[in-house]
């Protein structure tokens, strides 16, 4: 007899099948088998990629292993990412080739290429509990990716697998991004789990939560409400019965969210600010030949509560009819949900041409989409056209001030700025949304460093309006960056009497107070940011970083790890990065970084510190080099931009500092001295050249300037740039 050879391991074990694979055969077996071949193909050549192993194949389910969490993962992203493009160039006519993904990693034994322990059931279990496109992974995953995994994830709880007895920990990872819809997949499964059993399709789980009604509790049961937030969405496009996607959802949000933002004691925030608000606001629109449907959800997050939900049925000629219904229920359920007077806000009037309507929703559409010389170049187009059916429109005139000033960010020609203030003082003439037009002037003036034409139309607005808090904030972060930083910080602390439940004053005041060193004011406005939006990713961010300059790496550790959970966005990756790049483990700083430079490409800082990371790996010097060049010229485009802005210069500094050519990087320090002298960063860079000059007059005087600017001396310690100051000749003087 030959011996059984048992190997115990710990694995992370993938499952997966085809969505919708059993309708198919019944339907059409012959295409159902042709699907599978090209399903099969797709999986295992990631699988391989990722060195992964196929265990077997089970009907039109793979079951496959790994040797890490992390490779598993990267497989199972792949795949769907693989198969989304493969639909896209795949007949419409044809069924999409979709797919669930279940991960779990945990102790297996290996006989004989068979697989064999609870960690497999657990794996098979999670499977069914995704949505299409999407992969369900239990915690023991999670705790190896959540830093470095850059795809939208949801938590889904603690969740009980059929016959398995511990309860596990579940996320979701959707590649191709977590819409409404999924949100409320999961809401119907865990308020019923018996009706998410059926498995009905998403769009019927829509009309059945509609109909359901809302369920109502006390507000006084519902803790946290120290302002009357509302977080309101994105309106999803749902198709239409072409198959195509509709492209007018942007003009129904953007009509809820101003006409909401009239209601005296509401805050409105927009879901992209990175608020978890206690009330949400969700909704879809779909279009059917010349009917028109608005759906939404108004919710609250606690316990996913729905306070209120309906429909709007009407035709597309009727839409603003339909818009100004809509605002007045979800209105008329906010005020009875905050004890307030009813409030009824204003029609919202934009033109009475719904054609130039249509394509003004379209241009919209493409400035939604990502930012592209195609997209923005479509969005001009559309607003054109829209003028030609109305020239008074003011909103397509404001739409051609944004596509010019995006177009400008794209290929740095002054021509487009041009363009940009031109349409936006057509839309000013016209009586668009002034506030909101001298904000971007005010913001196009500022960044090309016209800081006086800024200031000008920033006062115009608050002339007209005196209470424009968002005027009120751009007027006095443009005399920050002009150094006026006494009138500045006037103008914070007006708007935060003037509005003491707003987050974003206190947001904004922090943040020029961390601009200044003043890192304890700072978290004192952030802590109220936190009382008023609990789950504020921005904030969070900010918070981690005031702990960070001030030396407390366990609490800044503690708040960018809570943004990271939160939301995962280039900031709180790069924050995390420079905790570990202080801690001395580059390498995973450097990954942390890569994701931040994933999510916001030519980004100088993400640049540089990539390149200091590799400075200090074994073997990085090369690709250190590389970078500090990528950081150069990057940071040589933004000067064209913006000559005004101080960071350019400082990063260039750098570069050159690394490659010892300092005569050029004391002219950028220099130049970067002539904008701001007081810039806190300025000190850092200043310092840095000083050591490799080797230079300990200099040494000393300019790090005792960064500490007078704000830099704790555990910082500047912990910055192994600067390991001589724990030499002999510099330890007694630092540690003063």
């Amino acid at each position: 007899m030959v011996a059984e050879h048992n190997q115990h391991c710990e694995q992370t074990l993938m499952f997966t099948d085809i969505v919708g694979y059993s309708r198919l055969m019944g339907r059409n077996e012959a295409m159902a088998i042709e699907m599978l071949g090209d399903y099969r193909k797709i999986l295992l050549s990631h699988i391989e990629q990722q060195n992964g192993q196929l265990v077997e194949f089970i009907g039109d389910a793979i079951f496959a292993r790994f040797d890490s969490a992390a490779s598993a993962t990267a497989a199972a992203i792949a795949i769907q990412q693989h198969l989304q493009a493969f639909n896209e160039v795949r007949d419409k006519k044809l069924p999409p080739l979709q797919t669930r993904i279940g991960l779990h990693k945990g102790e297996v034994m290996l006989r004989d290429g068979a697989v064999f322990g609870d960690s497999v059931n657990i794996a098979a279990r999670l499977e069914p509990l995704a949505v299409a496109d999407g992969i369900c992974i239990s915690q023991t995953v999670y705790d190896e990716i959540r830093f470095t995994l850059s795809s939208p994830a949801k938590r889904l709880g603690v969740q009980a697998l059929k016959n398995i007895e511990q309860k596990i920990r579940v996320y979701l990872i959707k590649p191709s991004g977590i819409g409404w819809r999924d949100h409320l997949f999961y809401f119907l499964r865990g308020l019923n789990k018996k009706i998410v059993a059926y498995r009905y399709p998403l769009t019927v789980c829509l009309l059945a939560f509609i109909v359901a009604g809302f369920y109502f509790i006390p507000r006084w049961l519902v803790p946290g409400y120290a302002a009357n937030y509302v977080e309101i969405a994105d309106f999803q496009n749902l198709m239409n019965e072409k198959g195509d996607a509709d492209y007018f959802s942007a003009g129904i949000t953007e009509a809820v969210r101003s006409q909401l933002a009239d209601m005296r004691d509401v805050y409105i925030v927009d879901a992209k600010e990175g608020i978890h608000a206690p009330i949400r606001l969700e909704g879809s629109v779909q279009r059917l030949g010349d009917n028109l449907r608005i759906a939404y959800r108004l919710f609250r997050r606690k316990d996913n509560v729905q306070i209120a939900g309906g429909k709007l049925d009407g035709t597309y000629q009727d839409i603003f009819i339909l818009q100004d219904r809509l605002v007045g229920e979800i209105a008329r359920y906010l005020a009875d949900e905050f004890e307030l007077q009813n409030f009824r806000p204003a029609p919202l009037r934009l033109t009475g041409d719904v054609t130039a309507y249509d394509y003004y929703l379209r241009g919209l559409d493409f400035l939604g989409k990502p930012l592209s010389n195609e997209n923005v170049d479509a969005a001009i187009q559309n607003f054109n056209q829209s003028l030609i059916y109305d020239d008074t429109f003011s909103s397509a005139n404001f739409g051609l001030c944004e596509a010019y000033r995006l177009k400008n960010e794209i290929v740095k020609y002054t021509g487009f700025s041009q363009d940009a203030e031109k349409f936006c003082l057509k839309a000013l003439e016209q009586g668009g949304d002034f506030s909101a037009i001298y904000a971007s002037l005010g913001a196009l003036y500022r960044d090309s460093g016209r800081y006086d034409k800024a200031i000008e139309y920033l006062q115009g607005a608050l002339q007209k309006e005196p209470d424009n808090l968002a005027a009120i904030i751009a007027l006095a972060g443009t005399y920050a960056l002009i150094q006026d930083n006494s009138t500045a910080e006037s103008l914070y602390v007006s708007a935060k009497k003037n509005a003491p439940k707003n987050w974003i004053v206190y947001q904004e005041y922090g943040y020029f107070l961390i601009r200044n060193g003043r890192y304890e004011d700072a978290l004192e406005n952030y802590n109220k940011v936190i009382k008023l939006t609990s789950d504020n990713v921005r904030t969070l961010n900010n918070i981690g970083a005031a702990y960070l300059y001030m030396g407390n790496f366990d609490k800044s550790a503690a708040a960018f790890e809570r943004a990271l959970e939160l939301e995962p966005s280039d900031v709180a990756y790069s924050n995390l990065g420079v905790m570990y790049y202080y801690l001395g483990d580059f390498e995973r700083a450097v990954n942390l970084y890569k994701n931040a430079l994933r999510l916001s490409p030519d980004n100088i800082e993400y640049l540089s510190n990539i390149a200091d990371g590799y400075f200090f790996m074994e073997g990085g010097s090369g690709l250190s080099d590389e970078y500090f060049i990528k950081t150069r010229v990057a940071a040589e485009k933004n000067i064209i931009a913006n000559s005004a802005d101080i960071l350019p210069y400082l990063y260039i500094a750098l570069s050159y500092i690394h490659f010892e050519d300092f005569e050029k990087a004391k002219e950028m320090l220099n130049r970067a001295e002539k904008i701001s002298p007081d810039y806190v960063f300025l000190s850092y860079v200043w310092l840095r050249l000083s050591v490799l000059e080797r230079n300990d007059e200099n040494i000393i005087f300019f790090y005792k300037k960064a500490v007078e600017s704000g830099y704790s001396n555990k910082t500047i310690l912990s910055d192994p740039y600067f390991s001589i100051l724990k030499s002999d000749k510099f330890l007694a003087f630092s540690k003063k």
